[in-house]
């Protein structure tokens, strides 16, 4: 058991003006005092305090909890810990626990928003209203300099669906808190007022599959061909289509296995071993190679005829590559490679597919928007929605509805449709499209019937 203390707090003084450290008299409270935890950045024990207590035995119970909190490795902080610190400290802990995608997100999130917003702000002091007020700040235009921040993509606005993603991630951060007795409540938990409503009028960007068939022609000769082709059918995500390997491709190619993918992280972010690569002992700089994040994601894909042809003669593009580079292939089982075998970089893939999108063209979409053409192709062959979710890698056939519900309507009509045709062609005389007076009368040649 952690050591520590208590003793008894009151105004009486000695002759020389010391505190008294025995009063008899029935005033005062009674304090504890207990080590706590090293610092991190000086290596120092620190001692925890706390008063207020009106007897010994209210002051031992309460030493009694601290001192086993501390024993069993929980955090103990004075009340002038922030939300900086305990962010800090949170992030520390999850280093070994967490995906260094996830791991990276949650540190922008912490570094971008939260410890500049509320960082300074008291943790046991934190409100609803301070979240709700953070998150509604996050609502507004971005106006930043040229060549400020992150050097990548830029945005103009934030979507409801990021600024969710940055409460998501101060509600795990606090959840932690709470669970160790540090807050009382979760103020980043449930619906925050400050995120605005998602615009249930938008759609997605869905090429009709005229569009998907004049894509796949013009780049039939292109070397990630058969990339597009999965995209197109099977709607698989980028990391996943980067990531995938002969293994993972059934012995007579009727279907595949997603059980790796490919991302890109910012250098600083890797830990030491995943920054070598465990085929070619070299350093694929910002890639990581990761299992899909759920169980849901590790799955089998079917794949149609032109996809299987596609990746058949992807395979001898494959083989001779190896022929041409002999020694200086690193062969990594991928499917989609460099020439010499190196994995590819996920957003050289975007940035190639937006190049052919232009050079046809078609509407603008994203890569990812292939993926939704699939879902689409899939509901309108009258694919039952819990197969679709599992081909998709969705957690469950509610999210598949969520997010394709727009999608879902249109197919939905036609196989309504269908069914009903499946009795009208037996009914006499009767047409879909005979008029009817406002009476609701059918009308014949004559005007009557």
């Amino acid at each position: 058991m952690a050591r520590g203390t208590v003793y008894k707090r009151c105004p009486c003084r000695d002759e020389q003006g010391k505190r008294l450290k025995i009063c008899r008299k029935d005033h005062g409270t009674w304090w504890y005092k207990v080590e706590g935890p090293a610092s991190a950045e000086t290596g120092r024990r620190r001692q925890v305090a706390k008063g207020g207590f009106r007897t010994r035995v209210d002051a031992e119970a309460a030493l009694t909890k601290v001192s086993y909190a501390l024993e069993h490795g929980q955090q103990v902080f004075e009340k002038k810990t922030t939300v900086g610190d305990w962010l800090d400290l949170w992030l520390e802990e999850l280093a070994t626990k967490r995906s260094v995608k996830t791991l990276a997100n949650y540190r922008g999130h912490v570094r971008d928003v939260w410890k500049p917003i509320l960082g300074r702000v008291q943790l046991r002091s934190l409100t609803r209203q301070h979240v709700e007020t953070a998150l509604a700040d996050l609502d507004n235009p971005i106006f930043r300099p040229a060549g400020a921040g992150n050097v990548g993509r830029r945005i103009a606005h934030r979507s409801p669906a990021t600024i969710d993603g940055y409460r998501r991630t101060l509600r795990a951060a606090l959840a932690v808190a709470r669970r160790r007795g540090l807050i009382a409540i979760n103020p980043a938990e449930g619906r925050m007022d400050a995120i605005p409503e998602h615009d249930r009028r938008s759609k997605l960007s869905i090429w009709e599959p005229e569009q998907t068939a004049q894509f796949l022609e013009h780049v039939a000769e292109d070397r990630l061909s058969a990339l597009y082709e999965l995209a197109a059918y099977a709607g698989l995500r980028r990391a996943e289509l980067c990531g995938l390997r002969w293994q993972d491709v059934d012995t007579d190619g009727r279907g595949i296995t997603i059980q790796q993918s490919i991302v890109e992280v910012a250098s600083k972010e890797l830990r030491p071993e995943d920054r070598i690569c465990g085929i070619c002992r070299h350093e694929h700089t910002s890639l990581l190679v990761k299992a899909p994040k759920s169980r849901a994601g590790t799955r089998w894909v079917p794949l149609v005829g032109a996809a299987q042809r596609a990746l058949e003669a992807r395979r001898a593009v494959v083989e001779a590559n190896k022929q041409v580079c002999g020694a200086r292939y690193r062969d990594h089982d991928l499917v989609f490679c460099h020439v010499d075998g190196d994995p590819l970089r996920p957003s050289s893939v975007t940035l190639a597919f937006e190049a052919h999108v232009a050079a046809c063209g078609l509407p603008k979409i994203r890569l990812h928007d292939t993926r939704h053409g699939a879902c689409s192709l899939l509901l309108a062959a009258g694919v039952p929605i819990e197969v679709v979710q599992m081909i998709l890698g969705h957690s469950s056939p509610t999210v598949t509805r969520q997010v394709y519900a727009h999608v879902m309507k249109r197919s939905t009509a036609q196989q309504v449709e269908r069914a009903a045709e499946m009795v009208d062609r037996f009914r006499r005389g009767h047409s879909a499209d005979t008029p009817t007076d406002p009476d609701g009368v059918e009308q014949g040649g004559d005007g009557m019937k």
